[in-house]
């Protein structure tokens, strides 16, 4: 269940400060048993939203660029490649411009999708939308790019921005206010800002960068038929074969915003009481090496273990008895969402912001406080103990569809393509801003 008292990161600047606090709300009524891919294209007709208007063809393509730094291994690269492929199969011409074409994510990208390497300069990305005109440009962690591009260029291209983590918590407290000095000169700008939590956008809407109708809700595509698919592949190892004990997973980049230490301390308390159980943390990064005396100094070698980024966490998801967030904040945190979608019990922690909503306020996951591995032993020995049926959590993530986050990115596009100067409708009376 949801904590009152929820945890909290510590404060380093006024901005950071004033949304510590900052409560999330997720949506979604109780599940009914389906299959995983029924639950899927039920996701799918429940997410036309409360107008529950289909996808419509385009009768003139929309020409959208993603402009990313690369096709790296993190979420809003997987997510950003996902919306590309199911806007191009809807029938917008779809670029994507990569300052350096490199990453694992490189063979998931469509043969649709048109890909261009611009070798890191800024000049190329000029002289690409010079060439090649387009409609929307929408950057992943390139905003400054694109709306230095927009400033220079000029012309009818719109830029959607897409805000993917809390503004105030993902940089020091310098680098905070510098960013938000930039960000005040050059977001007025774009024509929309899209938010990948209701906690995200919430935070933005106080920042006013944004006049507030500009700001939007557009969960990220998550579940598709391909995850559903990596989920059935063999996995070899030898933990997660059948009959093997339970194993809690962990998945992400091994930095401090997702504390796998807190994890790796609530797992050694919960290990006290269940000899047999064991750690798996899918992943790379720089605190690989202090995890690795946590795991030592606490006894727990041959019962944890850090086997290093997989680029197929389905699999492991899909055997796993729990998987475990212990994030100090998010954007939105895929993850969960896709662990649903794999039918494996979730324990996140409360943060700032994301999987709350996704785990519908704790009625779908459990919940806990923020850097308390006594708080996160508690939820996984509630979640080993009395599981939620695998059914429920799959129906769950289908909110959080592919296709669902694709039409409502295509009603966004379109509103605003047919306002030349960018208005679109309040945010609070829009369909896609609850998408």
């Amino acid at each position: 269940m949801l904590s009152e008292d929820r945890g909290t990161v510590p404060s380093r600047c006024p901005l950071q400060r004033h949304f510590l606090d900052h409560r999330t709300f997720g949506q979604g009524g109780p599940p009914q048993a389906l299959s995983p891919s029924a639950a899927l294209r039920a996701g799918v007709r429940k997410g036309r939203c409360a107008m529950n208007t289909p996808i419509k063809r385009l009768s003139s393509p929309l020409r959208i660029a993603f402009l990313l730094r690369d096709a790296g291994e993190g979420g809003a690269e997987r997510s950003s490649l996902r919306l590309a492929n199911g806007l191009a199969r809807e029938g917008a011409d779809v670029t994507l411009l990569l300052l350096r074409s490199r990453g694992p994510l490189l063979n998931s990208i469509d043969p649709a999708v048109r890909t261009v390497d611009l070798r890191g300069a800024f000049l190329r990305l000029l002289i690409e939308l010079r060439a090649r005109p387009v409609d929307f440009l929408l950057p992943v962690y390139t905003s400054m790019r694109a709306l230095l591009a927009k400033r220079v260029l000029g012309g009818p291209f719109q830029v959607v921005l897409s805000q993917r983590n809390m503004f105030t918590m993902d940089r020091g407290p310098v680098q905070t206010r510098l960013r938000f000095l930039r960000c005040r000169l050059l977001y007025p700008l774009a024509s929309a800002c899209v938010c990948i939590s209701r906690g995200v956008a919430d935070e933005m809407r106080a920042l006013r960068l944004l006049p507030q109708g500009r700001i939007h809700v557009i969960y990220n595509p998550v579940v598709t038929e391909a995850l559903l698919e990596q989920a059935r592949a063999p996995l070899p190892h030898p933990w997660m074969a059948p009959g093997e004990p339970p194993v809690v997973l962990g998945a992400g980049r091994l930095g401090d915003q997702k504390d796998f230490a807190t994890l790796v301390r609530a797992f050694a308390l919960t290990a006290r009481e269940r000899p047999d159980l064991r750690l798996v943390i899918l992943g790379e990064g720089r605190q690989r090496g202090m995890l690795e005396r946590l795991i030592a100094d606490l006894g727990l070698s041959g019962r944890a273990l850090l086997p290093g980024y997989d680029p197929n966490p389905y699999a492991w998801m899909s055997r796993a008895a729990v998987f475990a967030l212990t994030s100090r904040f998010e954007g939105f945190g895929n993850v969960v969402a896709e662990a649903l979608a794999c039918g494996c019990n979730v324990v996140a922690t409360d943060c700032p912001s994301g999987p709350a909503e996704i785990l519908d306020d704790g009625r779908c996951g459990r919940l806990a406080r923020v850097g308390d591995p006594e708080d996160v032993a508690r939820a996984l020995g509630e979640a080993l103990s009395h599981p939620m049926p695998p059914h429920a959590l799959r129906e769950r993530a289908a909110f959080f569809s592919e296709e669902r986050a694709t039409a409502a990115w295509l009603e966004l596009l379109e509103s605003l393509a047919s306002d030349s100067r960018g208005r679109s409708r309040d945010p609070r009376d829009s369909c896609y801003n609850e998408c």
